[in-house]
């Protein structure tokens, strides 16, 4: 029986992959058994990096663990509400389906079980599907993947570059050390895979532009620099990475509040939800119940009078709840656009839409509160890449600015998304047997793969909010 070389595990004849490191076979990596590490301390050097930022932190090291409950009936409930969820989150910006020209999908690829692949934007399998799990590919053109119960990553031929020997993997930042952990612990490995950072955290998050990473131990958040040194000390129930602006949201006694890297205090632990500042400098924040809006020194700019509220887009203008009915303000807490609907989405800043809703019925407004397209739809997304997904009594189709329809998806489609930056858009179906599937379709409602998958994306899905 032959061994593999890579990481000494025993070979059934035939094998084309190793079933412990998932190498490739050949001549050159068949045959004595290497040396790898059983074991490993609690305090290794770390050499400088380039540092790279993760603007906040989104709760978990990635959603691939939420798949066995997704896959059920009960996801198709959410996401068929999924755009008339509770109005008070961020907006994402920018979605891209395609990192680096690839994306992870799920399928059966002729196995027993669905495994993770990876497609490029033609919908060619340009990575087979071997993988028990895969995230996406990060800049530096490597992807975290699990191969029978461990993880390490690969490059865009789908060849290990690092082993498959950890327990868990975060992705590399933009280009900086990759979170991996290791017996239970988190630690850091650069991207030669050597250990510079020794797993000893319960949990760890990519290096801020700051050099300082958010960490978890025993229950307390903390950040250490890229010495594995304690710069803040962990001392907080909850708390973010540190963002492009230097500061990080941290919660205590349970209140928000923000720190510099030194730890001090820019303002004092005080709000019940902060979320991130916008480009005017001012950031939604929730007290008691009520919304309003502060300042970098933790002043209210607007007081908190809103029962719910969004942060400002790029227009200047945010969506907010008062009484019941959603319009849009300015900073100087006007009203541009009264508040006279039962519902709304914020602004689009490609198409200057609005999506809003009144009697019961959705359309689009522009910057005046004027309709472009009028009340006609029973649900309705936000504009991107030029289209909108939105739902008649006959079902889910996507229009242009102008309201015309340039395409419908079969009946049969429970949920539609909006478009990616990249031009893509995910169509959610119910099988017989009530698991969802995923149909990924171009512009034109072409489907770019032949069959419906399992799963895609759970950053894609995430960011289109199918995952929460």
């Amino acid at each position: 029986m032959s061994i593999c070389r890579t990481c000494g595990v025993k070979l059934e004849d035939g094998a084309r992959y190793c079933p412990n490191c998932g190498v490739e076979l050949c001549e050159t990596n068949v045959g004595d058994t290497p040396e790898i590490p059983q074991s490993l301390g609690k305090h290794a050097y770390v050499t400088e990096y380039s540092p790279s930022y993760k603007k906040w932190r989104l709760g978990a090291a990635h959603f691939l663990f939420m798949i066995p409950i997704l896959i059920i009936a009960g996801f198709i409930g959410m996401v068929v509400t999924a755009l008339l969820a509770d109005p008070v989150v961020p907006v994402q910006p920018e979605v891209e389906m395609f990192y680096e020209g690839l994306t992870p999908v799920m399928s059966h690829n002729g196995t027993e079980k669905p495994l993770w692949g990876y497609i490029n934007g033609s919908g060619e399998q340009a990575i087979e599907a071997r993988f028990d799990q895969a995230l996406d590919f990060g800049d530096n053109g490597l992807a975290a993947v699990c191969y029978a119960g461990r993880w390490g990553f690969i490059d865009k031929k789908g060849e290990f570059v690092i082993r498959p020997v950890y327990e868990d993997a975060q992705n590399f930042g933009e280009h900086d050390y990759a979170p991996v952990k290791a017996n239970g612990s988190w630690g850091y490995i650069d991207e030669l895979g050597a250990l510079v950072i020794n797993p000893q955290f319960d949990s760890a998050y990519t290096f801020a532009e700051n050099g300082l990473a958010l960490i978890e131990i025993g229950g307390k958040y903390g950040y250490i620099n890229r010495k594995g040194i304690y710069v803040i000390e962990p001392q907080y129930d909850d708390a973010q990475s540190f963002g492009v602006d230097g500061y990080a949201a941290i919660y205590t006694y349970g209140k928000w509040g923000m720190i510099d890297k030194s730890g001090e205090y820019i303002f004092n632990p005080q709000f019940d939800a902060l979320f991130p500042f916008t480009e005017n400098g001012l950031a939604l924040v929730e007290k008691e119940g009520a919304y309003g809006y502060i300042d970098l020194e933790g002043l209210y700019v607007i007081a908190p009078s809103f029962e719910h509220a969004y942060p400002f887009g790029k227009n200047g203008l945010a969506l907010v709840r008062s009484n019941g009915k959603y319009g849009f303000i300015n900073s100087s807490n006007t009203y541009a656009i009264e508040p006279v609907f039962d519902d709304a989405l914020p602004f689009d800043d490609g198409s200057g839409l609005a999506a809003v809703c009144y009697a019961g019925r959705w359309g689009y407004v522009d910057y005046y509160g004027k309709y472009v397209i009028e009340p006609q739809f029973e649900q309705a997304g936000s504009f991107h890449s030029g289209l909108a997904a939105v739902k008649d009594g006959a079902g889910w189709l996507y229009i242009d600015r102008n309201g015309k329809e340039q395409f419908r998806p079969d009946a049969a489609c429970v949920y539609a998304t909006r478009f990616t930056e990249d031009g893509y858009a995910v169509l959610v179906f119910e099988s017989e047997d009530g698991v969802c599937r995923f149909r990924v379709v171009n512009k034109k409602g072409q489907p770019i793969v032949g069959q419906d998958l399992p799963m895609i994306s759970p950053r894609a899905l995430a960011q289109l909010k199918l995952l929460d």
